[in-house]
C-alpha cells in the first residue's frame, strides 16, 4: 500500500529552461524558481486535484525545449512536479515490457511524461498508489511515440526511480503492473517528478584536521573516509513558527518543500531531528531556523565538531563516493552537530544518500571544498 503523503499539486518552473545559470535556478546554483509552466496533452494539468480528462489537443509551451507537446503525453518543463492521475480511467496501452526489466509484465494502461532536461543532472520520480493497485515507474532516455517500446529504459522502480541524465528530453512512464492472473492492477496514484541540476568540475578538498567533541585531542584528519549516518530533517527559514511539536508534525509540508527546492523526487522516510540539548521544538539544528535555507537543508552535512571548530553555516564541504570518484555532493556544513559516535565521520540527510546511492553508515569521503563558492547540490567530479 502506497499512500500519498501530500496530495496538493504544484509545479515550479526551471529558470534554467530559458537559458538561466546551468548550475541551478538561482544564479549561483542555489534554489530559486519562477512561475509555473506545464503543458498537458491527453491528460489534465497538475493542480486539478483528481484524475485528468482523457480528451486532448496538442499544445506548445513557451519554456523548455519549445517543441509541441505530443498527444496523450504530459509534458513537464519544471524542476518539480506533482499531480494525481488514474490508470483505471485513462492512459494508453502501448508498452507492455521494458528493457530494464524485460520479464516484468507492464501490460496495463500507462501514462507518459516527457521531461525537459535543461542541463546535466539527476532525474527522479516517486509514485504513491492505493492498496491493491500497482503503478510502476520507468525512466527512458529515448522513446519513439510513433511506435513506443520500452527499449530506451535505463531505470525502473516499484515506488521510486532515478538516473543521471543529459540535456534534452527524457521520459517517465507510470505503467500498470499485471499480476499472475493477468489482471492489470490499475487505479489512482500521485506522482512526483524532480530534476536536480549537477554542477561539473574539480572536487578538490582542503587538507587539514578538525577537532571533535570527546576526541581526546586527536583531531580528525581531513579529507576523511568513513561511515556517514542518515540524518533527520531540520526546520528551515521557509517554515515559520509555530515549529513542530512532534517528530512528524508538519512533516508532509516539509517533504513538499524539499522536493520543490532540491528537485529530488523520492520516498522520504526520515522524521524531524529529535529534541536534544534543551531544544524547544523538533527539527532544531544549531542556531535559528531563519538562518537555514531550504536548499541547504536538503544537502547538509554534520560532524561532531567542537563549538570552536564548527564552520559557519553554509560552508562548502564535499561528500564523494569512495568507489565512483565522479559522483559527489557539495554539502552545506555548520547547521547541525552530530552524530554522537566518533566512529562516524559525519551525517547527511536522505536526499544526499539517495543521490549517491548510499545508505545509513555507508562509507564516503568527506572534506572541506578547496573552492568555497561551489553550488550546493550534486556534482560530477572531473578530477
Amino acid at each position: 500500500m502506497r499512500i500519498p503523503r501530500f496530495a496538493s499539486a504544484f509545479v515550479v518552473t526551471l529558470a534554467l529552461a530559458c537559458g538561466g545559470d546551468p548550475a541551478g535556478a538561482g544564479g549561483s546554483g542555489e534554489g530559486g524558481a519562477s512561475a509555473p509552466s506545464t503543458s498537458t496533452s491527453g491528460g489534465g494539468s497538475s493542480g486539478e486535484g483528481g484524475a485528468a480528462s482523457t480528451s486532448s489537443t496538442s499544445s506548445t509551451s513557451s519554456a523548455g525545449g519549445g517543441l509541441p507537446c505530443p498527444e496523450n503525453v504530459t509534458c513537464v518543463e519544471t524542476s518539480s512536479f506533482v499531480e494525481e492521475r488514474d490508470t483505471s480511467l485513462e492512459g494508453t496501452e502501448a508498452i507492455d515490457a521494458y528493457a530494464c526489466a524485460p520479464e516484468t509484465n507492464e501490460g496495463g494502461p500507462e501514462i507518459i511524461y516527457r521531461v525537459w532536461i535543461p542541463g546535466p543532472g539527476y532525474l527522479s520520480a516517486a509514485v504513491y498508489d492505493a492498496a491493491g493497485d500497482d503503478i510502476d515507474l520507468h525512466l527512458l532516455t529515448e522513446l519513439d511515440l510513433a511506435a513506443p517500446t520500452g527499449a530506451g529504459c535505463v531505470a525502473r522502480g516499484d515506488v521510486e526511480v532515478g538516473a543521471d541524465v543529459e540535456p534534452g528530453y527524457a521520459w517517465i512512464v507510470a505503467d500498470t503492473w499485471v499480476n499472475g492472473s493477468n489482471t492489470p492492477l490499475s487505479g489512482p496514484f500521485t506522482i512526483e517528478i524532480g530534476f536536480a541540476p549537477a554542477s561539473e568540475g574539480p572536487c578538490a578538498m582542503q587538507t587539514g584536521s578538525i577537532a571533535r567533541v570527546g576526541d581526546g585531542g586527536e583531531a580528525l584528519a581531513l579529507p576523511a573516509t568513513g561511515p556517514v549516518a542518515l540524518e533527520a530533517h531540520l526546520v528551515t527559514q521557509e517554515e515559520p513558527a509555530p515549529f513542530p511539536e512532534s517528530t512528524s508534525d508538519e512533516l508532509d509540508a516539509h517533504f513538499a518543500l524539499s522536493l520543490e527546492r532540491s528537485g529530488m523526487a523520492m520516498i522520504r522516510t526520515q522524521n524531524w531531528a529529535p529534541l536534544e540539548g534543551g531544544g524547544t521544538f523538533y527539527g532544531a539544528g544549531v542556531g535559528d531556523p531563519a538562518d537555514l535555507p531550504a536548499l541547504h537543508e536538503a544537502w547538509y552535512v554534520t560532524m561532531l565538531w567542537t563549538p570552536a571548530a564548527r564552520p559557519a553555516g553554509g560552508t562548502r564541504m564535499i561528500l564523494r563516493h569512495p568507489t565512483d570518484a565522479s559522483r559527489a555532493v557539495v554539502v552545506a556544513a555548520g547547521y547541525e552537530t552530530g552524530p554522537s559516535s566518533l566512529q562516524r565521520i559525519g551525517g547527511a540527510p536522505e536526499e544526499v544518500h539517495r543521490y549517491l546511492g548510499t545508505g545509513h553508515d555507508d562509507e564516503l569521503v568527506l572534506g572541506f571544498a578547496a573552492d568555497g563558492t561551489l553550488p550546493i547540490g550534486p556534482r560530477r567530479c572531473t578530477d
